[in-house]
């Protein structure tokens, strides 16, 4: 009976160490640096529409976080008739996590902030609602970061992101239970 108590204590001690290191195993902390969000942002622009009355241009934007947003910087430039209208739009937009595909979007972006050659507050009225149109359609959905099917850990927690936060430079998502 004495060894029966023993062995019972052993194997609980066993168990709650391996309990201890799966919890530790199912903690995966991904960095992706500013660097690599501008690289895969940078692939969709300059963006450039036509219709013929009226051409629009959004220059490649300059990605920087705000809290837990990602922002976009950019330049544009707005034929409308026979007039032209540049200046600088910010945007800023929410990342979101997808566990069935195991990818992190672009999603849901508002203007910060717009300017004008020109001060015609319903010619920035006017420009702001395209900007904000073009943004949300066209960067809406925009797939920045996918998981790596390979990496055991990565493939374990991928229905679990804990939280998303900038520290420096670098986006970081934690993912696990």
């Amino acid at each position: 009976m004495m060894i029966y108590e023993q062995m019972k204590k052993i194997i609980l001690i066993f168990i709650c160490m391996l309990l201890t290191c799966t919890g530790c195993a199912l903690r995966k902390e991904i960095v992706i640096p500013r660097a690599k969000l501008q690289e895969a942002v940078s692939r969709k622009f300059p963006y450039d529409k036509d219709i013929g009355i009226a051409r629009f241009t959004l220059q490649v934007p300059e990605v920087y976080f705000r809290g837990k947003n990602i922002g976009l910087r950019a330049v544009y430039f707005a034929h409308l008739l026979d007039k032209e209208v540049r200046g600088f739009v910010d945007v800023n937009g929410n990342i979101i996590y997808k566990p069935e595909t195991g990818a992190f979007y672009l999603h849901d972006f508002n203007i910060t902030d717009i300017t004008l050659n020109e001060k015609d507050l319903l010619e920035k009225s006017n420009i702001q609602k395209v900007i904000d149109k073009i943004i949300n359609n066209y960067l809406d959905g925009f797939l920045i970061y996918r998981l790596n099917p390979r990496d055991h850990k990565q493939n374990l927690a991928r229905s679990y992101v804990k939280e998303i936060f900038v520290r420096n430079d670098d986006l970081v998502v934690v993912l696990g239970y």
